[in-house]
């Protein structure tokens, strides 16, 4: 029996990573080349960068149709460009990935060949992470503490390289911080099926991380009680 084809796009939002850029999209185009029972899309939202990273992206798509770019005029943040791609876009599958090279486009052939199995849900487990201790306690802790809340032993539920059903997404009601309980989300409205992929995680080379890991201490308790409180109410269905 022939699988059919899947459509899977590749999402990537971007805010100033032009030299990341330059070595990612080739990265990825050399993974999907020939690759059968998949329809590839790689949709960019660019969130309002002041370097060339649109122009790169601009350069690419000369050259290949499946490259797409949305434009933030400002910087509007992950949730919004997730949002604006789930809108606006159809696809069988999704997968997200940070434009800063720290997750190897590599893994993306792990992440097919389990696709051919049907997963509702692909969640990435970095190994070796190369981020501060402190960021890697506050994981851990996150980590189990959805493991409690959800009685639903899975290794992580925070990744940045997730491929989704996208029929478990509905984008409409994202807001705040929402990109990053998307796994959560996609389990409470049925995701069963789910597969975690160990990878290694690297350390970035080019440009300055976006992530303010103050600002991740003091409102993150909070921010994921409401996010919480919004899931249990049906928000996302």
């Amino acid at each position: 029996m022939v699988n059919p084809v899947q459509k899977l796009d590749i999402v990537i939002p971007v805010n100033n990573e032009e030299l990341n850029l330059k070595e990612l999209v080739p990265n990825i185009l050399k993974i999907i080349k020939n690759k059968k029972f998949f329809q590839f899309r790689i949709i960019f939202i660019d969130d309002g960068s002041s370097d060339k990273s649109p122009d790169i992206i601009k350069e690419f798509q000369k050259n290949d149709k499946r490259i797409k770019m949305i434009q933030n005029k400002d910087r509007m943040g992950q949730t919004f460009c997730y949002k604006k791609y789930l809108l606006k876009f159809k696809a069988d599958y999704f997968l997200r990935l940070d434009a800063d090279n720290q997750d190897n486009p590599t893994y993306i052939n792990d992440i097919l060949e389990s696709m051919k199995f049907k997963y509702d849900l692909i969640i990435t487990k970095r190994k070796l992470r190369k981020h501060s201790l402190l960021m890697i306690i506050l994981s851990f802790l996150y980590d189990n503490f959805i493991k409690f809340l959800i009685k639903r032993n899975i290794e992580t539920y925070s990744s940045s390289m997730v491929c989704f059903k996208k029929s478990f997404i509905n984008g409409k009601n994202l807001r705040f911080n929402d990109h990053r309980y998307l796994p959560l989300i996609t389990i409470d409205n049925g995701a069963d099926k789910i597969k975690i992929i160990n990878v290694i995680h690297e350390k970035r080379k080019y440009g300055v991380s976006k992530y303010n890991i103050l600002t991740k201490i003091i409102f993150a308790i909070p921010e994921f009680l409401i996010f919480y409180f919004r899931l249990k109410k049906g928000t996302f269905k």
